[in-house]
């Protein structure tokens, strides 16, 4: 694949607009909620200047449409999907009202009357969004709600997971490999993976019906998908069945036992020789500069196991789990980290 011109023209142009377009959201947000900023604990750290985060961010599409001029994935210049994401705006905008209430009273209990039979710690509003991650309402809007926070570098940071994958699939078959996306919510990285290798098979897992339903719309013309809705602590999957899993921004909203009990499962669904791609915040020590953020963002929106997970040793979590880390990566606020299940070794003959 060789990209020209006019392709990384196209490409630098659509990244402009959309971190202009979502970042006036993020900054709208701001706005309504400017009140609510004198709860929030000074940060411990330094906080970054703008240009270094803007720095950052020119580095993540840098480093993004290499991706593409090496042929790992196409050039993201759907411009019709881009404007179809932007019609959530409005509910977006309507939303941030409620969300700016629930965060001056700290209402982060209202998502625990839905969900029965969930796990105690899933039923809350994360970032103190209407119904947590438990109504359509929720899954109708919360791609859009992501990309503001980030200002429009949320599925950049996402296509950085896909990277180990492609590397993994060299000189496999795709048609043989699966590949296990835990929680997958809406079914984001999912669209995308399989846009770039159709014959892939996929497992979707999340805990919320509605979100699956997202998915299930997101891959409708997708072949090889399955849907399983569970816990990523109590995956009713067999045993070595796996050859790639992923977690993209899971484990910061797991409480430390579950992360524990998360990890074992991981490592048991995955095959010898397969790998797990961890794809979440950034932690403490991970970028010069940035651990103010890492100070702020548990009270700015509500994340209650975000500080505990910033420190986690993660080599220790999955290690600790039989899983072996064999690369990372840094893109702009998140990091990608890939662990490998040892192959069965043969045993000596006396």
């Amino acid at each position: 694949m060789v990209a020209g011109r006019a392709e990384r023209l196209a490409f630098a142009g659509l990244q402009t607009a959309r971190v202009a377009f979502y970042g006036a959201h993020y900054l709208a947000a701001r706005l309504i909620a400017r009140a609510n900023f004198s709860d929030i604990e000074k940060p411990k750290h330094k906080m970054p200047s703008l240009a270094s985060m803007l720095g950052a961010m020119t580095a993540l599409f840098a480093q993004d449409w290499k991706n593409v001029e090496v042929g790992l994935y196409p050039a993201p210049l759907n411009i019709l999907k881009e404007a179809r994401r932007a019609t959530a705006s409005i509910n977006y905008l309507a939303d941030i009202p409620r969300v700016v209430k629930r965060q001056k009273r700290h209402g982060h209990s209202e998502a625990m009357a839905r969900g029965e039979g969930k796990p105690r710690y899933y039923r809350q509003n994360f970032h103190y969004q209407t119904d947590g991650y438990l109504s359509d309402r929720s899954a109708r809007i919360y791609d859009f709600q992501v990309e503001a926070l980030f200002a429009g570098t949320a599925d950049a940071m996402r296509r950085r997971a896909y990277v180990p994958v492609a590397k993994y699939l060299e000189g496999r078959d795709a048609a043989k490999t699966t590949l296990l996306d835990i929680g997958a919510g809406t079914g984001r990285f999912l669209s995308f993976v399989k846009s770039v290798q159709p014959e892939l098979k996929v497992t979707a897992l999340d805990l919320s019906a509605p979100y699956l339903a997202r998915a299930k719309r997101a891959l409708r013309d997708a072949s090889d998908v399955d849907f399983v809705e569970a816990a990523a602590e109590k995956m009713p999957l067999p045993d070595a069945s796996v050859n790639i899993s992923v977690s993209i921004y899971l484990f910061h909203e797991l409480p430390p036992k579950i992360r524990i009990a998360a990890a074992k499962e991981i490592a048991r669904v995955l095959k010898p020789g397969g790998i797990f791609i961890l794809a979440d915040t950034i932690q403490y020590g991970d970028v010069p500069g940035f651990d103010g953020l890492l100070d702020i963002f548990p009270s700015l929106l509500h994340e209650p196991y975000y500080a505990t997970f910033a420190k986690t040793d993660l080599d220790k979590l999955f290690g600790g789990a039989g899983l072996k880390r064999v690369d990372s990566d840094i893109a702009y606020l998140t990091k990608i980290t890939i662990f490998e299940k040892p192959s069965a070794c043969p045993k000596k003959r006396g």
